[in-house]
């Protein structure tokens, strides 16, 4: 008994070095962007224009289309002494309905890596495969003179050497301003402000539990309609996270954009972390007519880090 307890630990305990080093945090889940455009633009959220539950709900407003879909893969490079790629998997859609509200669904799996396992002799025992998965679900409201609310929920599964489930949400606010001036250019802006991943540790049994990595978020973006086929963005977001207690994080992202004839778009950005956690960002996307296409490479910028990329399709109607 002695011998399973140090083994089930043991795994928890490389797993979640590995989701540490993935994102700063246990549960990478509940904190890594699947966003392409916001992961190319250092990972602030209200960038996206897409992925919409996993961002900003509310933004969904600030379209006028009735339906979204997004799926994307996020995959990290090879991670020492684990068989398998690291990755994140994502898909969710929403529906605007009305004027005033919108609701989206998701779902999103996370693993890929294989360890072996070994006894109190150090002899080999069997091969460990963990993984989490969520099914998600949101809801957004728009208050009114650009003012909107959110919330978003989250069934969490999460598989080391035993089981464990639980929940967790999140909520915020945004605003948006449209039909602003910039050297006498149309130009937009948003601001928004939330807190995610609250909810119970995840009980896995014998004594091991893992946090919820509980953060508030804050950014902007902004955007200018230079001429009629030119336009260039920007956006600047900050993340804290609290929990677990004795592992705080602070993250700080900026990113810049240039569009052509609202076809073709390049990004560039960095992302400040603690722990190694620091990245450049960059990307690229293609929108044509309801299709979108992005991709987004973050590079590491210390050896502890990782890099890793993103590749996103989308669809309005």
């Amino acid at each position: 008994m002695k011998s399973k307890h140090m083994i089930i630990i043991a795994c928890a305990a490389l797993f979640g070095a590995t989701q540490a080093k993935a994102q700063g945090q246990s549960l990478p889940i509940l904190t890594a962007s699947p966003d392409s455009k916001t992961a190319s633009m250092g990972n602030v959220s209200v960038a996206s224009d897409g992925m919409y539950l996993y961002n900003t709900p509310s933004a969904f407003f600030n379209t006028d289309k009735r339906f979204t879909a997004d799926a994307s893969a996020s995959l990290y490079e090879k991670e020492d002494g684990a068989q398998g790629l690291f990755g994140l998997y994502t898909a969710t859609i929403g529906y605007k309905l009305f004027k005033r509200h919108s609701l989206f669904g998701g779902f999103r799996y996370v693993g890929g890596l294989k360890f072996n396992g070994y006894d109190m002799m150090g002899e080999p025992t069997k091969e460990y495969k963990p993984y989490d998965w969520t099914i998600d679900l949101g809801y957004s409201y728009m208050i009114g003179n650009g003012l909107a609310a959110y919330a978003t929920g989250a069934f969490i599964f999460s598989h080391l050497s035993k089981n464990a489930y639980g929940g967790a949400f999140s909520v915020g606010l945004s605003y948006t301003k449209d039909n602003l001036t910039m050297a006498k250019r149309p130009a937009n802006v948003m601001i928004d402000a939330k807190v995610e991943a609250i909810g119970p540790d995840l009980d896995y049994g014998n004594g091991h539990k893992s946090s919820m990595p509980t953060h508030v978020s804050l950014g902007g973006k902004m955007e200018v309609d230079v001429t009629d086929m030119h336009k260039v963005g920007a956006a600047l977001g900050t993340r804290y996270f609290f929990r677990p207690t004795d592992a705080k994080v602070f993250m700080l992202g900026g990113g810049v954009e240039y569009t052509y004839n609202n076809l073709l778009s390049a990004r560039v950005g960095y992302e400040y972390g603690d722990h190694d956690l620091s990245h450049f960002t960059m990307g690229a996307g293609v929108k044509y007519h309801n299709l979108r296409i992005n991709g987004a490479y973050m590079l590491k910028t210390a050896d502890g880090g990782k890099s890793y990329c993103t590749i996103g399709l989308g669809y309005d109607f």
